[in-house]
């Protein structure tokens, strides 16, 4: 038997046909690739028109355990026969490999097809420092083959993804942008026309962001038919030289354009190596056997054939274009023989698109047969991406809006515009620790709640959940929240809970010194004066000892009261400078002392509540600390409706009511001590549930805007915003309307929060204690709570004094009395030049003594004076056509000067000047005489 196969395989090894019986052994994955390029390569060999034939059988590898594959090998074998196997699986398959060799078959085995492109990519990012790398194929058969070479293992840890499939949740699209945390790489590896689709996909969807962390990969040579060039600027692209691949096949370069893939490439110098080594060589076999089996467990135990030294594939010279690979470590089976395959030994170049200097973007090349050769001193590894969880807090962190509309203000790219204490604490920690980053804002919740179902929402489910990297927000430590985060160090020490409330606006009157006294008390202080005024003027006039009454006892010029001086003594005594002379007489000075006591008192009850009227209005504020607030019930309060303040009422009522429940159980289940628990008073303040309870009755507010909103409308201070500490500072900056009353309480700190475990904790807390060194945090505090923009609000009567608002009332008096003076003057100019002008006429009209007597002095000679004088009377009396009255000569009182009294008359005698007595002067005066002086 044995001998019949030897001489069957002699003559068909020397006498054969010119034909070349080739088998290829593929994958599942490979079929519809390799069909359509072996079709292109047995059509290319036909035009070359060689003298040997290729007859080509193709088995896909089930790798079932019951023996199907080595069955429908043997069918092959025992029906069309095979000169050579061309492996082109992913994996060794050692029992068609034994069986190959036992028979003498030719056996060749093909190298993936991405893997000089793998390999190339893992070197590339190999020197740029990758730590996470998402790739995209343009094929299920490429994902295949990246699959196998992770296996392997990469230098990084990778995602792949094969861009064909469209099945809902595994399309590319989706998962890159569900990746948590985001990749710092992302490459696409497709042919160009290929990835001109791919590419416009994700432009779409809106992922591409960052052109530094995106690499395009080239399967073919055609990288030129991309035409997005211009988006893709700064991208890193790497791409094979067209004409230094067809020199090494040989081939026109015209054959590496258009539909040239490496695949086709491999198998087309494979075939043509193998026809040239057929056809120099003394005879190739074509084997055929019926008894696959019995021959598979000779080979078992070892094989003449396979001890023969001549093998036909010993002449086979392989072009440039193919080399033989590195074998790769079988990890399914450590004792597998690794078996040497064939791969095309490329150059691959690295650059980057750019549109101003396209001459000089290439950054290394690499070589299959060698390694990755930098053309620059170093590549530089593209900054990190962290996605940061932050949430709306005014100042932490709040997006722009228009002061007038609140629409939000948006960038170029139609994105929100953040910003805040912690947005310049991320720009300045991702200056430090050189990454790119993006806001992200929780869809559900705020600063993050335990809902029913045990879910965290808000900033700190997307932390759990890995939406995040880290959050830097008003975060505040909670142990129910470092059961699943881990927090950094504070970035702001201390902040807790306050009182805003607005400043209380004064009642401006300008006759506010007027309400110290009430209505009543000032028309009894006039009363006082009026009755005292009368009684002066009655005492003086009747009283028998009144200077009036008793010249004798008093000689010199005395003070005359009269009703006018009386009211103006009166008046006076309310000044400093008193009233004046009082009266002589006892009666009356009684009644003054009584008066000046009166005055006294008044002037001092008046003074004295004028101040602590206008100091305690001035220092007097509504409340001062939360047990005020919580005793009163003028003043209204609420808080954030679901806040952390309002949840800590919540919490401080339950512990009231615990503690409470606590102690009646104790109290009444005691039997021996039960005299201790005898108490009238319970020993806890109960005020945080009658705190909650007027908060829910004034309806908590929606955001803290409305809070502050509400507060500043309520211009008597009866409304009160219970909120965070940090945040009412910052309003009371903007808002000169509200202060801050009460001290701080229920403090807690601010941190950073990082998922747990992250590699993240340390680096960013060693920046954290670094921006603390640098006193950043204070320049933060500085920037957003600052203090200077009090100084542009007007100050209040506690910093400026009184106002001139408030006792505006004084000036307007004085100018009133100024005013009544101005007229009183005006008054009494014109009745004192209506009495001259009478005085004057009088005078000059000629008194006739004569009368009786015909009136003969009408004929005698006047006087220059008297002649002048009336004829600038005549005219006038002619003119009237009536005589003119002459009013007789008015008596005159005698004047004061300083309350003396002058003489009514003074006579010139020997010199001297002596008064005479008034009643005589005037009871022995005529008519006659009184014109003619006041001097004898």
């Amino acid at each position: 038997m044995e001998l019949l196969l030897l001489v069957l395989l002699l003559a068909l090894r020397f006498g054969g046909s010119e034909v070349l019986k080739i088998t290829f052994w593929i994958e599942p994955v490979q079929r519809a690739e390799f069909d359509t390029d072996i079709a292109v390569v047995l059509k290319e060999l036909d035009a070359l028109r060689l003298d040997v034939k290729v007859d080509d059988t193709t088995l896909t590898l089930t790798r079932s355990e019951d023996g199907l594959d080595m069955q429908r090998f043997c069918e092959i074998l025992s029906t069309a026969g095979a000169s050579a196997v061309i492996d082109l699986t992913y994996s060794h398959w050692e029992e068609g490999y034994n069986l190959v060799r036992s028979l003498g078959i030719g056996y060749v085995r093909l190298e993936r097809i991405m893997r000089p492109f793998l390999d190339m990519f893992g070197d590339f990012m190999r020197q740029k420092r990758a730590n996470n790398v998402a790739m995209v194929f343009m094929n299920a058969r490429d994902a295949g083959e990246a699959m196998q070479q992770m296996l392997i293992g990469y230098p990084f840890r990778t995602l792949i993804m094969d861009a064909s499939q469209t099945d809902p949740g595994q399309h590319f699209l989706e998962r890159i942008r569900s990746l948590r945390p985001a990749p710092t790489y992302l490459a696409l590896f497709a042919r160009a026309a290929a990835m001109n689709g791919i590419f416009e996909k994700v432009q779409k969807a809106g992922l591409f962001q960052r052109p530094l962390e995106w690499h395009f990969v080239f399967l073919d040579t055609r990288d030129r038919v991309f035409k997005y060039r211009r988006q893709a600027e700064l991208c890193t692209r790497f791409t094979l030289s067209p004409r230094a691949i067809c020199r090494s096949m040989p081939m026109p370069d015209l054959y590496c354009g258009s539909g040239f893939t490496m695949q086709r490439g491999m198998l087309l110098n494979v075939l043509r190596s193998l026809i040239n080594a057929a056809q120099v060589s003394p005879g190739y076999p074509t084997a055929i056997y019926q008894d696959c089996n019995a021959t598979a467990s000779s080979s078992e135990v070892g094989d003449p054939l396979e001890k023969d030294d001549y093998n036909w594939l010993d002449m086979v010279h392989w072009s440039n274009f193919l080399a033989y690979a590195t074998p790769l470590p079988q990890i399914q089976d450590q004792f597998q023989r690794p078996v040497p395959g064939l791969t095309f030994a490329v150059n691959i170049s690295a650059g980057y698109y750019s549109s101003e200097h396209e001459a000089k973007t290439d950054l290394a090349a690499w070589s299959s047969v060698g390694e990755m050769r930098l053309l620059n001193e170093t590549i530089s590894p593209a900054r990190r991406f962290f996605r940061i969880g932050t949430a709306e807090s005014i100042p932490w962190s709040y997006l722009r809006r228009e002061e007038r509309t609140g629409e939000l203000i948006r960038d170029r790219s139609g994105s929100p515009i953040w910003e805040g204490y912690c947005i310049d604490f991320i720009i300045r920690l991702s200056q430090k620790l050189n990454f790119e980053f993006e806001i992200v804002a929780p869809e559900v919740g705020h600063m993050g709640e335990l809902n029913e179902l045990g879910e965290w929402d808000g900033v700190v489910g997307d932390l759990v959940r890995g939406e995040t990297d880290f959050a830097i927000a008003a975060l505040k430590m909670y142990s129910e929240r470092e059961e699943v985060i881990d927090f950094l160090p504070p970035y702001y020490e201390q902040t807790g809970i306050s009182i805003a409330i607005r400043k209380p606006v004064r009642r401006t009157s300008l006759f506010k010194f007027m309400t110290v006294l009430r209505l009543e008390v000032w028309l009894s202080i006039v009363a006082a004066l009026v009755g005292t005024a009368i009684m002066i003027w009655f005492m003086d006039k009747y009283s028998p000892y009144s200077s009036r009454n008793n010249r004798q006892a008093y000689p010199y010029a005395c003070r005359e009261f009269t009703l006018r001086e009386s009211f103006w003594f009166a008046l006076t005594s309310f000044t400093p400078q008193g009233g004046g002379e009082a009266p002589k007489a006892i009666s009356g000075r009684m009644l003054v002392a009584a008066y000046w006591l009166f005055v006294v008192l008044m002037l001092a009850t008046f003074t004295a509540n004028l101040a602590a009227f206008l100091t305690v209005e001035r220092m007097q504020t509504p409340v001062q600390s939360l047990e005020q607030l919580a005793r009163q019930s003028r003043i209204n309060y609420t808080v954030v409706k679901d806040s952390d303040t309002h949840q800590y009422f919540v919490n401080m009522k339950f512990a009231e009511d615990t503690l409470y429940r606590m102690w009646k159980e104790l109290a009444l289940n005691a039997s021996k001590d039960f005299k201790k628990f005898r108490i009238w008073d319970y020993p806890i303040k109960e005020q945080y549930g009658h705190i909650l309870l007027a908060i829910n009755s004034s309806q908590p507010v929606a955001d803290a805007k409305e809070g502050f909103a509400n507060v500043d409308a309520h211009e008597n201070a009866d409304y009160a915003f219970i909120h965070d500490s940090a945040e009412i500072k910052y309003e009371i900056t903007r808002n000169c309307n509200l202060t801050e009353v009460g001290e701080v309480f229920a403090e807690q700190p601010y941190a950073v929060a990082v998922q747990q475990g992250s590699h993240l904790g340390d680096e960013l807390s060693y920046a954290i204690l670094e921006l603390q060194k640098d006193r950043f945090f204070e320049e933060l505090k500085a920037k957003y709570w600052n203090q200077s923009n009090l100084r542009n609000c007007p100050l209040s009567e506690d910093q400026e004094g009184i106002t001139l608002e408030s006792l505006g009332g004084v000036f307007i008096a004085t100018l009133f009395g100024l005013v009544l003076a101005m007229m009183t003057l005006g008054m009494e100019v014109l009745y004192y030049k209506k009495k001259q002008n009478a005085l004057e006429i009088t005078q000059v009209r000629p008194v006739d003594d004569s009368s009786g007597s015909g009136g003969n002095s009408s004929t005698a000679p006047p006087t220059a004076t008297s002649t002048t004088k009336q004829a600038w009377h005549i005219p006038v009396l002619e003119a009237e056509e009536k005589p003119a009255k002459v009013s007789p000569p008015p008596s005159f009182e005698a004047a004061t000067f300083r309350g003396k009294k002058l003489p009514a008359r003074i006579t010139l005698g020997d010199g001297k000047f002596k008064p005479r007595q008034g009643l005589y002067a005037r009871r022995n005066l005529g008519a006659s005489d009184s014109h003619s002086g006041y001097m004898e």
